[in-house]
Order: C-alpha cells, then sequence, then structure tokens
C-alpha cells in the first residue's frame, strides 16, 4: 500500500512538475513559429515593395552660384556653346521637355556642349549611386565643368523606357520646376536606364 502511495504521489510530483513546463515549452515554440511566419511575411512585402519601386526613381536638385565664387560682369552675348548633335533618345526627351514648357507658355531650351558632356557624365554616375553627390560635390568645389554660369538645375532617373521620363518629372512638383526653370541650356543623356537633365543658365 505504501509503496502505491509512493508511486502514485511520484506520479503526481512529475506531472505537476514537468507538465507546465512542456506546456511552457510548446507555447513558446508555438510563438516561435508564429513570429518567423509573420517575420517571413514582413520582410517578403518589404523586399517586393522595394523591387517595385526600384522600378522607376527620380531625384531633382538645383543651385546658384554661391556668392563667394567669381562671377561674369556681364551675360554672353552669344550662345555658351553651339547645339550639339542628339542622340535619338536625347532629341526625344528634350522635345518633350519643350512640350512642356510651351504648354507652360516658356519657350524652349537648347542642348550646348557642356550640358551634354556633363550629363553624359551624371548618367553614368548615377548608375553606381542614384543621388546628387556628383551634382553637388561639383558646386561645392566649384569644379562644374560650365565655363560660366550662375544657376543649374539636375532631375535624375531610371527608368525601363526612355518615352516616359518627362512624364515622371512632370508629375513630379520639384522635377517640372527644374522643366520650367529659366536654364537656356538643357541637355538630358541616357546610361542603360539611367537619365541625367543637367540645365544651365551663364
Amino acid at each position: 500500500m505504501k509503496r502505491l502511495l509512493s508511486s502514485l504521489l511520484l506520479c503526481i510530483f512529475f506531472l505537476t512538475t514537468f507538465s507546465p513546463l512542456q506546456t511552457f515549452a510548446d507555447q513558446k515554440n508555438h510563438k516561435q513559429t508564429i513570429d518567423s511566419f509573420f517575420s517571413f511575411f514582413e520582410n517578403y512585402l518589404i523586399a517586393y515593395t522595394s523591387g517595385k519601386t526600384d522600378t522607376n526613381k527620380i531625384l531633382a536638385a538645383q543651385t546658384v552660384l554661391p556668392t563667394l565664387t567669381e562671377q561674369p560682369t556681364q551675360p554672353p552675348q552669344q550662345p555658351v556653346q553651339n547645339a550639339p548633335e542628339l542622340s535619338d533618345v536625347s532629341s526625344y526627351i528634350l522635345q518633350g521637355v519643350n512640350d512642356y514648357r510651351a504648354s507652360m507658355g516658356l519657350s524652349p531650351v537648347q542642348s550646348s556642349q557642356e550640358t551634354c558632356d556633363f550629363a553624359a557624365i551624371r548618367a553614368q554616375e548615377i548608375a553606381n549611386g542614384f543621388n546628387h553627390d556628383g551634382f553637388y560635390n561639383r558646386v561645392n568645389n566649384h569644379t562644374i565643368p560650365y565655363s560660366q554660369w550662375s544657376h543649374a538645375t539636375e532631375n535624375i532617373a531610371q527608368a525601363p523606357d526612355y518615352k516616359e521620363v518627362v512624364t515622371l518629372w512632370k508629375n513630379s512638383p520639384e522635377h517640372a520646376a527644374n522643366m520650367r526653370d529659366n536654364t537656356p541650356y538643357v541637355c538630358i543623356e541616357q546610361y542603360q536606364s539611367y537619365y541625367a537633365y543637367e540645365g544651365m543658365r551663364p
């Protein structure tokens, strides 16, 4: 009888001691499973969203000549550069810019060799870092490659189709403002799916 009672007490001891621990472990494992599921779900959504937004990207920048740099006493009487021969893509986008300007009652802009050379450089740079660092660094270091300037603008874009670029810029207030700006010399150059718009006023 004593042995039966001892066995019964031992069983009760084990049940009361280990059952809650096991239940807690099961709950913990269950919680980890739920957390893992939601973590996976959240990360998947974030990655998917990020991938979709990378399809089209745009940024805008503009600056005026810092007061510490030397400015020309008079604006040039002749165009800074003769208009260069543009690629089909550059010509198409520039025409889109001028169509937009015409719809706003503004005069057309034209390309210059300086703006096209700089746009070609910037289009390659933004393929490695989609930002305005190359633009602002040159402004701050006084190395922007214009022989004379008082105002400069930059729009950049990444898009799978060059025919979408002007529409993307028109739909963004900052980019649209740059296209309307008083920069008579504008050039847009392409590198892969990247586009750099450089505007300049002497």
